[in-house]
């Protein structure tokens, strides 16, 4: 790595300030007002994530300028994250005031990211920010003169910029392969491209792009490849290819508005249902996807388009990890080009400057963004898979609950879950627990509405014959699925429910028979008996189904209304 050192004429405050570069890192207006009109938690831990990363280099400059003996307190507060001690290292050493000679400060380029992306005219450079002075030559990266070459050599020659270990513990295979092992300006552009990385703007708008870019792939394990086959459970989670991730979640806003322009109002709601249906389908199949990975029979890549993938001597989920988890092979030109719109000069530079900022942006991309977008993605998409998962079987678990234990014969050979048993009539019959109250037995409807009763005098038996002729005719009329009898009166009402079972099988075979003409009927006697029938039970209908169809019509024309 390359590492400036400090200058020993400054003094300690003017050393800080001068590597803290704070101008070139942040606007205390800007971020505020920032604050105030964000509304994810994901922006607002960019902005924390953002301002720690500043904090932990100014912490080390101030380490440094002051000497070994900072405080235990600053030594607390030092980041224990190892992939930030290079950065520490390279801030220290004065690479951050070095590296935004030649490069746009990161809060400077997501303002005009933003602007781009979401205003209709576009960034304007005489944009001015709160409290600074701002001028059109500010939102424009410097230039310099003479190339990267004699840029560095210029430095390193007056010893503001010196060469320290950077190939210390690499062989020199390795350091041939890298030359960039070499180059004294790696350090300023990792400060660069980190900062860059973790500025708010910067991620909110390219996490946006990434979401609706990025997609899904599947492919089979050793283990997959011997157990998948066209029966398998897993068949068809193995081999999904680039599917767009967007589909699990619910579609923005500016899509939901272009799919509806100019269309009728029946056909938006087409849209919307069609878009609910395809979250939760996906949401659904990423449930099974991730039991399919944690049995170790498929693995899964969350990734930008990849490039090469049908080489000429294997299939697409035939390529090893090494190809699927290296982010060069990912075509991430939709990130590269927003970037390099704002962090380019607009009026052009010299190619090998170009080629310095485009490292940076390349290194931000693949070291930093990327592979922090793809860890959200994967939470978010088992985040949603979860709830629609946990929403699927609490219905399910709903329908199962709310189903009643009844089944009757006709369908037991049905399967329950594919032929549920739907709503029943029902009669319950109570036993009075005192013998000078009544016994009542009750009718409900298919929607649990009473609908009919018949009362049992106190003293009267259920199987007296004029009050076993009532009870007949009660059921004869309500035709209910089930008789529900009461647990309540002890061993009287089991007596009570063996004799409603003999008044049931009465009934039932009554009805059963109700057009079958006796042998000692003759034709007017049997045609009067059926009219009395129909007149008594059937309200005057001359087929008995014409009630069930007419309680369906009432039906489906509820339905329609409410729709």
């Amino acid at each position: 790595a390359a590492l400036a050192s400090g200058g020993s004429e400054a003094g300690p405050q003017s050393q800080m300030a001068s590597r803290m570069c704070q101008s070139k890192l942040w606007n205390s207006s800007d971020y505020r007002d920032y604050l105030s009109s964000i509304t994810d938690y994901r922006h607002a831990t960019d902005v924390k994530g953002y301002l720690n990363l500043i904090g932990e280099g100014n912490d080390a400059i101030r380490a440094k300028v002051m000497g070994a003996d900072a405080s235990d307190a600053d030594k607390t507060k030092r980041s224990r994250r190892f992939d930030r001690t290079f950065y520490r290292t390279c801030v220290s050493e004065g690479l951050r005031n070095i590296c935004y000679k030649f490069v746009l400060p990161p809060f400077r380029a997501g303002i005009k990211l933003e602007d781009n992306l979401s205003s209709a005219t576009g960034f304007v450079y005489s944009k001015e920010l709160p409290g600074d002075d701002s001028s059109p030559h500010k939102w424009v990266p410097p230039t310099v003169p003479s190339s990267p070459q004699d840029f560095a050599s210029e430095l390193v020659g007056s010893g503001e910029l010196v060469l320290l270990s950077a190939t210390m513990g690499q062989s020199e295979a390795d350091i041939a392969d890298h030359p960039e092992f070499k180059d004294p300006l790696r350090g300023c552009r990792y400060v660069a491209a980190m900062e860059l990385a973790y500025e708010p703007r910067i991620r909110r708008h390219l996490r946006s792009i990434y979401r609706n870019n990025c997609t899904v792939s599947t492919r089979p394990t050793a283990k997959g490849r011997t157990n998948i086959d066209a029966f398998h459970e897993y068949h068809g989670l193995h081999l999904i290819r680039q599917k767009p991730v967007k589909e699990h979640f619910p579609m923005d806003e500016q899509e939901s508005e272009r799919r509806k322009m100019g269309c009728t109002a029946e056909k938006m709601k087409e849209v919307d249902e069609e878009a609910k249906k395809q979250e939760h389908d996906s949401c659904i199949q990423y449930l099974r996807i991730l039991k399919a990975e944690r049995s170790g029979d498929i693995r899964v890549n969350v990734h930008l388009p990849m490039i090469g993938a049908d080489s000429v001597d294997k299939a697409w989920f035939e390529q090893d990890d090494a190809y699927w988890n290296k982010r060069e092979n990912q075509d991430f030109t939709c990130l590269l080009s927003e970037i390099e719109k704002v962090y380019f000069p607009p009026d052009g530079d010299t190619d090998e400057w170009n080629a310095e900022r485009r490292k940076i942006i390349r290194l931000a991309l693949t070291q930093f963004i990327l592979p922090q977008f793809e860890v959200e993605i994967r939470r978010d998409l088992r985040e949603a898979a979860v709830k629609k998962g946990t929403e699927e079987a609490a219905e399910a678990l709903r329908k199962m609950a709310m189903e009643g234990p009844l089944r009757p014969n006709y369908m037991i050979t049905e399967n329950r879950f594919l032929v549920p048993t739907g709503d029943l009539k029902i009669v319950g019959f109570c036993l009075a627990t005192e013998k000078k109250e009544a016994s009542y037995f009750s009718a409900v409807t298919e929607r649990g509405e009473l609908c009919d009763h018949l009362a049992v005098p106190g003293g009267t038996r259920v199987d007296d014959d004029k009050m076993r002729e009532k009870v007949v005719n009660f059921l004869m009329v309500n035709r209910p699925a089930a008789v529900v009898v009461g647990t309540g009166g002890g061993v009287e009402i089991r007596m009570v429910a063996r004799k409603i079972g003999e008044i049931i099988a009465i009934a039932t075979e009554r009805w059963n028979n109700r057009h079958l003409q006796r042998d000692d009927e003759d034709d007017e006697d049997y045609e009067a008996r059926v009219e009395s029938y129909r007149q008594m039970y059937s309200g005057g209908k001359e087929n008995e189904d014409e009630d069930d169809d007419e309680d369906e019509e009432e039906e489906e024309e509820e339905e329609e209304q409410e729709a």
